[in-house]
């Protein structure tokens, strides 16, 4: 029952927002799909006011699609909106994204998600591991630069983390990825006025993950002869 209400709130909203905007979503996955920065930014900036509206639901529908990177919606937020505002609105845009994924992965599609973890071992490890320790474990998942905010947010809706401790893991945690990429897709635009940052922004994200690699390797267990 709770899976069929889903669905229908879905539908609704779906058919709700194409009577507003028949042609937005289509537009703007092709712009996205084809990773245009300045194209995204172009588009959005046309809907005048409107344009914080439209960025926000773009990054909701993105975190249900989990395949396009939030680095381009966030890079067009940043050249549309400067760069503190951009960072603002896609910070806003994420963790709202996260709050209407977590709310019906929980109580309308857990099934389905747990089928995905089941399947998984690394998300298996993920969600036993996030059992016991899920602010933490969230928090850690929340501040790697490029991780798939989809699927960590799934994993944690069927996880028995709380809601508090959800939405702090995700507030906190989503604002320093989220300034990275408001700043990397601003700044591969803008390569030749911007190379210095930018280049410090992608040793940052290196360094990230190098520190990640290092201290899962230390921590691991030797292999058994």
């Amino acid at each position: 029952m709770n899976k069929l209400f889903g669905w229908i709130v879905i539908i609704i909203v779906a058919v709700l927002l194409y009577v507003w905007q028949p042609d937005f979503f289509d537009h703007a996955y092709k712009i996205i799909k084809q990773g245009d920065i300045i194209a995204l930014s172009e588009y959005l900036r046309s809907f005048g006011a409107g344009a914080v509206v439209m960025t926000l639901l773009l990054f909701v529908v993105m975190t249900f699609t989990i395949v396009f990177p939030f680095m381009i919606l966030s890079g067009a937020a940043g050249i549309v909106f400067g760069l503190w505002w951009g960072t603002i609105i896609s910070w806003m845009g994420e963790v709202l994204g996260a709050l209407v994924m977590f709310v019906f992965a929980r109580y309308f599609f857990r099934h389905a998600v747990e089928g995905w973890i089941t399947k998984s071992p690394y998300l298996k490890q993920v969600d036993d591991y996030s059992a016991e320790n899920g602010f933490k474990a969230l928090l850690i998942a929340r501040l790697l630069p490029l991780a798939p905010s989809g699927i960590i947010t799934a994993v944690a809706a069927i996880s028995r983390i709380n809601f508090r401790d959800f939405m702090l893991a995700t507030v906190l945690g989503k604002l320093p990825p989220v300034i990275i990429k408001v700043l990397l897709g601003h700044d591969l635009v803008f390569a030749s006025e911007n190379m210095g940052r930018l280049i410090g922004i992608i040793v940052i994200i290196i360094g990230v993950y190098g520190a990640l690699w290092w201290y899962k390797r230390k921590n691991s267990k030797p292999a058994e002869k």
